[in-house]
């Protein structure tokens, strides 16, 4: 794995963009997103944070949401707006915007400000995907800007998954330790709504990853 510091983060970055590349499919979406659409308000907004192909963005929508999809990757977006165009819908908002970056606080500031109704910030396989610092900056930005009532679900990689098999060519990953987010989250005024972990939630081919996945509250 390679090791999290800026050369790491460099790295990713043009792993994410050469990834995106290939034709975009948001046929069918992720487990998860199945899963928290059972738990979402009906008049929900959606902040989905690390949209990649945007399936799961693409799916929030088509079920009536409003979504605003955010990645870091000039490639996923160009891609996830191909696919817009090409499908002839006005929904999901796709913006380029990396977690760190200016551009990223001001987009979720506005987002929020913009949107009376009940906020969710989704990511999906995201944060295990960014590192310490920038997982930093995500968490500090949603203290920040979301207001009591407002919910993060999050699905990730944990530190069980390490020695699991993995589909997808190597690249930058961190396995995180759910408890120690989970601390954080209360010191930044996130109480924990739901909580579970195993195998089985995210299942791909052979890679069948030991993943935590949970909804937070804002206070």
């Amino acid at each position: 794995m390679l090791q999290d510091n800026l050369a790491a983060a460099a790295q990713k970055a043009q792993y994410w963009d050469e990834y995106y590349k290939r034709p975009l499919n948001a046929a069918v979406p992720s487990q998860f997103a199945a899963f928290v659409a059972q738990e979402l308000p009906s008049d929900a907004t959606i902040l989905e944070i690390g949209c990649g192909t945007g399936r799961d963005s693409f799916f929030f929508a088509r079920q009536g949401w409003r979504v605003f999809a955010f990645d870091g990757s000039h490639s996923a977006i160009k891609g996830c707006d191909d696919l817009k165009l090409q499908l002839g819908v006005v929904q999901p908002h796709f913006r380029c915007a990396a977690v760190g970056t200016p551009e990223f606080t001001s987009e979720i500031a506005t987002v929020v400000e913009d949107n009376q109704t009940p906020i969710v910030v989704y990511a999906r396989f995201f944060v295990h995907a960014i590192t310490d610092a920038e997982e930093d900056e995500l968490l500090t930005v949603l203290a920040k800007y979301l207001r009591p009532g407002d919910k993060f679900a999050v699905e990730f990689r944990t530190r069980r998954d390490a020695a699991g098999e993995k589909v997808t060519a190597d690249h930058y990953r961190r396995y995180v330790n759910p408890q120690a987010l989970f601390a954080r989250a209360g010191r930044l005024g996130f109480a924990i709504d739901y909580a579970v972990e195993g195998y089985g939630f995210a299942k791909y081919k052979q890679d069948d990853a030991y993943v935590s996945r949970s909804i937070w509250v804002k206070e």
